[in-house]
């Protein structure tokens, strides 16, 4: 594969003049190991930096594999086009001054280069991107000062200086790279077509990827549910806060924004999401390094009350378990250790603990069969062997190698040397026994379940929803809606528009008291908002009232505003409030939402998304997710809700939405749950183009 291993390169645009950065780049290829041929390109030099120049890449006289473009945007369609001529297979293009832009030349001249590329067949790398790094083959085809270290690690990175600041930081924490992609303005391969060649690549067991955008979701999601099985990914991701949100018209819109995405395609392809660029790297260097973790249950080792208290908070946070020692090894540590030092889990050996005490402790956890992973906690107290203790440390993981092992060697001048040797020896440290038992908690979650995808095909049913839903425009009618909502099982009330007060009183008879009046019109979208609904309507008089009333606020609101009538429903005593909606994403098509409802839904944010179409096991995940799943279970003497009956409705949705894509976003609030079933009490379906 010329990408990972070019037998030649040319650089066009490679300069002898310090300070341009064709010229770091030729000199960062030609002098960091790289063995294969390499030919500088300059039309006004017939030499650079000792090497032959060629005018053109067609004056080359032997094959070229890849060619590094530095020269200005104006020409490097051209130049890509002499490379497609010279059967050129990979095209760096280090060159900005295109997309990026965002203006109408900028966005011409890439899609230009895109196109040439495509038509011969060449893998293309940028725009405006930093280059590429091959650590195994001595390749720095970038302007990134040195190689990293080799390593298992890939990091795919949409931004050049993000890469470099990442491969600067690792260099302390000794964590290694089989690759480096800079991938710029994806104007042609882009994150899903480096996981496949990373999926591919021998040298590579972990991927890193830093990203801004995402532009293909569902590809991205299907590439990497099946890359992370074998090869586990970590993401971070820019860009996810609601700032500069268009409005829109449901609650399901206004959370579905690119955090909503970026987590819903984490959980259902079992990627490892960070948060922060530091635990980015924590998350990183813990897979790189360590094996497996089998189980949930681990032991803690410290020399200091408080920190193993810290570990055991954060144990509980992560879902991990300090499980019991066997008795034998229990009884064991009781006999060697100080009566003062605690044989329960967390181990603690105590402040003035030398090096033979913690391997005491370490050999018991190491061969008890209780215990799969392990945290090391120290604190540099004058009397402790930093570097002694390591090296037991280091020794452990000799003799038990499928046992993870994270430590937490705490300060600063006290713990450097120890924290170096644990760096080198593949053991990793970590400022503070919170990240260390995150770090361990990432070895043992995120697989992927494998979940079997529902197959999409056109039956009578989504056919008429079809013909139904996708003709309209804006926000749908309560009686489309009720037609729609049929098709799919979803249950409502009874319910009716009125067109006069008096047919308000007869169709409230009709359903029967109590009632719920709501005012109907597809220019208002958020009803209690101007004082559009009234409920409870126990007899004739409390109708008429609130029929007039709801006119008058209405009327207040906007008096040319289009009614359709006055929705009258009957009113159900109250459950556990869910909303369920959906909302169309721009890179993931459809994302679904459960989540706590009622006027809660904005409050306390308890929500769980996923991308569309998904199964009822995976509704089930959603709502374990929920802070509110024990609402559901029961409390405080509560009886269980109908959760299967929940479960049904969030995966009618998810059919109804795959069925009709033209449904923009979609609000089922109140969804009330009890343990009788499931009702859905109001409900907003609005369609787009």
């Amino acid at each position: 594969m010329s990408l990972l291993s070019p037998a030649s390169i040319a650089v066009v645009g490679a300069s002898s003049e310090e300070g341009k950065v064709g010229n770091y780049i030729f000199k960062n290829i030609l002098t960091q190991g790289y063995a294969g041929a390499l030919y500088p390109v300059n039309a006004k030099h017939p030499e650079v930096l000792g090497q032959k120049a060629y005018a053109t890449v067609a004056d080359i006289p032997g094959l070229v594999d890849m060619a590094v473009i530095v020269t200005p945007a104006p020409t490097v369609v051209q130049i890509a086009r002499e490379c497609g001529e010279k059967n050129v297979r990979t095209l760096v293009v280090i060159s900005a001054g295109f997309g990026e832009l965002g203006t109408k030349e900028g966005k011409e001249q890439e899609a230009a280069l895109g196109a040439v590329c495509h038509e011969y067949g060449i893998q293309l790398i940028g725009p405006n991107c930093l280059g590429i790094l091959r650590p195994s083959i001595g390749l720095n085809a970038s302007f990134a000062e040195t190689l990293p270290k080799t390593g298992a690690t890939a990091l795919l990175s949409q931004s050049g200086a993000m890469a470099v600041a990442i491969m600067d930081s690792s260099a302390s924490l000794q964590l290694g790279f089989s690759l480096v992609v800079s991938m710029g303005n994806k104007a042609m391969m882009d994150e899903c077509d480096f996981l496949e060649i990373c999926e591919q690549d021998a040298e590579t067991d972990v991927i890193g990827l830093y990203i801004e955008n995402i532009r293909d979701g569902r590809r991205f999601l299907e590439i990497a549910s099946r890359v992370a099985i074998t090869k586990p990914i970590v993401v971070i991701k820019s860009g996810v806060s609601q700032r500069g949100v268009h409005a829109v018209s449901s609650h399901t819109g206004a959370m579905a924004g690119s955090e909503s995405g970026i987590a819903a395609v984490c959980s259902q392809a079992g990627i490892h999401r960070a948060k922060t660029t530091e635990e980015f790297l924590d998350i990183l260097r813990t897979l790189s390094s360590q094996p497996r973790l089998l189980s949930p249950n681990i032991a803690v080792i410290t020399n200091a009350g408080g920190p193993g208290i810290l570990a055991t908070d954060a144990a509980d946070k992560e879902g991990l378990i300090l499980a019991q020692l066997e008795p034998k090894n229990k009884t064991l540590l009781q006999q060697l250790l100080p009566v003062a030092a605690s044989t329960e889990n967390p181990v603690d050996v105590l402040g003035d603990a030398k090096a033979e005490r913690y391997k005491m402790a370490l050999e018991a956890c190491g061969k008890d069969p209780n215990i799969d992973g392990l945290v090391v906690i120290l604190t540099p107290q004058i009397m402790t062997p930093a570097v002694a203790i390591a090296k037991e440390i280091i020794s452990l993981q000799t003799h038990y190698p499928l046992m993870p092992i994270v430590t937490s060697f705490m300060g600063d001048a006290g713990i450097q040397e120890a924290q170096q040797l644990l760096h080198t020896h593949g053991i990793p440290n970590f400022s503070t026994p919170e990240r260390a038992m995150h770090a361990l908690e990432n070895l043992q979650r995120r697989q992927h379940k494998g979940h079997e995808k529902p197959a999409r095909i056109t039956t009578e049913r989504s056919e008429k929803a079809l013909s139904l839903v996708c003709s309209q425009q804006g926000l749908l009618s309560p009686d489309i809606t009720k037609e729609l909502f049929n098709l799919y099982n979803l249950p409502t009330p009874e319910q009716e528009v009125a067109l006069t007060v008096d047919d308000a009183v007869k169709i409230a008879e009709r359903i029967g008291y109590p009632v719920i009046a709501k005012i109907s019109s597809p220019e208002i979208l958020h009803k209690t908002d101007i004082g559009g609904v009234r409920a409870n309507l126990q007899n004739e008089f409390d109708v008429r009232a609130a029929y007039q009333e709801i006119l008058d606020n209405v009327t207040a609101y906007d008096a040319d505003v289009y009614l359709q009538g006055i929705l009258i429903q009957k009113f159900l005593p109250a459950g556990n409030e869910f909303i369920v909606g959906a909302a169309s994403d721009a890179s993931f098509g459809h994302l679904i939402m459960i989540g706590l409802g009622g006027i809660y839904t904005e409050l306390f944010n308890d929500v769980s998304f996923r991308i569309v179409p998904i199964t009822e096991v995976e509704v089930y995940e959603m709502l374990q997710e929920l802070k509110s799943w024990k609402l559901l279970l029961g409390m405080r003497g509560k009886s269980q809700s109908d959760i299967a009956a929940l479960v049904k409705i969030v995966a009618s949705i998810s059919e109804l939405v795959t069925d009709c894509p033209c449904i923009r976003e979609l609000d089922l609030n109140p969804v009330f749950v009890d343990e009788n079933g499931t009702i859905v009490l109001d409900a907003k379906v609005v369609v787009g183009k």
